[in-house]
Formats: C-alpha cells, sequence, structure tokens
C-alpha cells in the first residue's frame, strides 16, 4: 500500500469526520509487510498507532457505516466479509489521515490548548462509560486510551481547519464557467471534412450532431478542464450560438455549437467544486512533503487477523467522533 493512496485528499466536515477520497503521486512503497510491533497497526514517521486505537475507530465505522437507509448489513443476508474488509479498509484510511496532520502539527509546532485537551478527557469520559462489556473487551480499550485518542482527532480537526482558512475561496465567474453545448465527434478525418462542408453550407448543426456523432449524446454541460485544453481554447471563447470548426483531440474531432456561454446556476455551483479541489491540492501537498520526509510500516500481519466477535449485534457503539464534537 502507499502512504500517498491512503491519506491524500482529506476531508473534514460539520460532524468533524474525515473523509475518504484517495490519489497517488509516486510509484514510492512506503507500507511494507513487516511487523511495526505486537501491538502496533502502523507507524508513520515516529508516531504508532495502537491495535486499541485501530479497534476503537474499526468499531464505530462499523456501526456508522454498517447500514443503508435502516437496514442493518451486519445480518447473514449480505456478505460479512465482504463487509468487514470494507470497514478495515476504511478505518486504516481515516486513521492515517488523521495521524499525518498530527505529524504536521508536530512540524508546525500546532498544538491543543487546555481548553481542548479539558474537552477531550471529558468526552473520553462519557464515550467511555457509553461502551458496554463486549465492546470494552473487543477494544481493550481504557478512558485513557479514549482521551489519547480525541486528543489526536481533535489536533487533526484544528489543523485541517486552520488550512482551510488559508484556501483562496475567490472564483472568478470565468473560471468557474459552465457552459450548455451540442457537440459532435467522429473519429475519421474524411467525415470530419464532410461534416464541415455541411456546416458551411448551413446545415443545422443539432441535426448534424444528433446524426453523426460517434459519442453517446450530442447535448452537453461542462466546465473548463473536462475537455482537453485544445477544446477548451476554442469552445470557452464561443458566443452563444456560435459554432467551432474541427478541433483535433481524444484521436479524432470535435465540432461545438455554443448553446448557452454562461449557465449561471451550474457556474454559481462549479465555484464551490474549484474550492473543494484548491482544498484537496493543499492536502495533497503536505501529504507528498511529508512522503519524502518520513518512513511508513505496517503490522499487516496483525491488521489481516482482526475480525469482529460471532455475536456483532454487541458491537453498536457508534458515538466515538459525535461525542467529541459535542464537547469541542
Amino acid at each position: 500500500m502507499k502512504l500517498a493512496k491512503r491519506i491524500c485528499a482529506a476531508c473534514l466536515v460539520a460532524s468533524i469526520s474525515l473523509s475518504f477520497s484517495a490519489c497517488t503521486f509516486q510509484d514510492k512503497t512506503v507500507y511494507f509487510d513487516t511487523s511495526s510491533g505486537r501491538n502496533t497497526v502502523f507507524k508513520i514517521g515516529d508516531m504508532k498507532c495502537s491495535k486499541k486505537e485501530a479497534l476503537l475507530y474499526l468499531l464505530n465505522e462499523k456501526n456508522i457505516y454498517g447500514s443503508v437507509d435502516g437496514v442493518n448489513l451486519w445480518t447473514e443476508d449480505f456478505d460479512i466479509d465482504t463487509m468487514t474488509g470494507s470497514i478495515k479498509d476504511l478505518t486504516i484510511e481515516h486513521l492515517t489521515r488523521v495521524y499525518v496532520l498530527n505529524l504536521y502539527a508536530k512540524e508546525k509546532e500546532i498544538t491543543l490548548t487546555e481548553k481542548e485537551e479539558k474537552a477531550c478527557e471529558d468526552a473520553a469520559k462519557e464515550y467511555y462509560s457509553s461502551l458496554n462489556s463486549a465492546e470494552r473487551s473487543f477494544t481493550g480499550v481504557r478512558k485513557k486510551d479514549v482521551a489519547n485518542a480525541y486528543k489526536k482527532y481533535a489536533l487533526a480537526t484544528k489543523v485541517y481547519k486552520e488550512l482551510m482558512d488559508s484556501v483562496d475561496e475567490e472564483v472568478s465567474e470565468d473560471e468557474a464557467r459552465v457552459m450548455e453545448a451540442f457537440v459532435l465527434f467522429v473519429s475519421d478525418e474524411a467525415k470530419a471534412n464532410e461534416i464541415q462542408g455541411m456546416i458551411d453550407y448551413g446545415y443545422t448543426f443539432e441535426r448534424l450532431a444528433s446524426t453523426y456523432t460517434e459519442h453517446d449524446s450530442y447535448q452537453v454541460t461542462f466546465a473548463r478542464g473536462e475537455y482537453s485544453k485544445a477544446i477548451d481554447d476554442v469552445v470557452f471563447n464561443l458566443d452563444t450560438d456560435e459554432v467551432s470548426t474541427a478541433i483535433a483531440a481524444d484521436n479524432g474531432y470535435y465540432f461545438f455549437q455554443c448553446l448557452d456561454k454562461y449557465n449561471e446556476e451550474l457556474s454559481e455551483a462549479n465555484k464551490e467544486v474549484i474550492i473543494e479541489k484548491r482544498r484537496q491540492q493543499v492536502l495533497a501537498d503536505i501529504v507528498k512533503d511529508l512522503e519524502e520526509k518520513n518512513f511508513s510500516d505496517m503490522n499487516t500481519e496483525l491488521w489481516n487477523n482482526i475480525v469482529f466477535t460471532d455475536d456483532v449485534s454487541e458491537l453498536t457503539s457508534a458515538s466515538f467522533f459525535k461525542t467529541l464534537s459535542e464537547y469541542l
């Protein structure tokens, strides 16, 4: 597994949970099939994730993501082995994101305040008291273990918020612009020349597009970057109703007719997409830097051997993240 694939593109939302989109920077392998220690699941730099902390996350992610529209997926009607594997993967992704943000905090000397640490300890007291005997046995955690996990999570949250506050959220109308157009694509140059001749003669472009395009649809809405730069350079300079000449791209030829050079509703929505991409890039840059500086190691044997107890119905805790959010 790759560190970058596990930890980049992290995102904190209102409930202070981290998202799990992924990306890759290099072919540099940073996880190895070696032992990080009998009770250590993984190491990143000088930080170690304990088995207890990993099981604490695993318990909660099992129940947070183990139901859909009120349907419990942890029943004999569903593939429990596949469910378990997916939740374990999700848990490792989540934890590595938290640890990487903690490494960044250490590097930048970002710490929790006394008030924030106290909030973590109070939340840990409440959450630990909510665990039943089966859950305490499964995770092996004590109150201090929960408090330590909360402090790492709170610090990751704090770092993330500071990073997001640094993102430029000014997006110009032109950068966010979403167009509507008819599009015609053919792969044969002779056919493209024939179509160009029909356009010049005055044929209705919509009819040509619906008749000759090799794509599934001939009417599209799109923002900058969805097509190649060669297409963007032409199409985003078209006026409404204007038809382009043939544009060579994707081993073929495109023609466009602009229907609406600025779809206001979609363009406004696209501003949020652009801002989110900027946020993802900030985190991706951090991941790349930390990947180059830190050796990482995962105890795959330990993690692969972790299974849920036979009666998963006793493992119901799902309030780990919610409880902390109520105190911070």
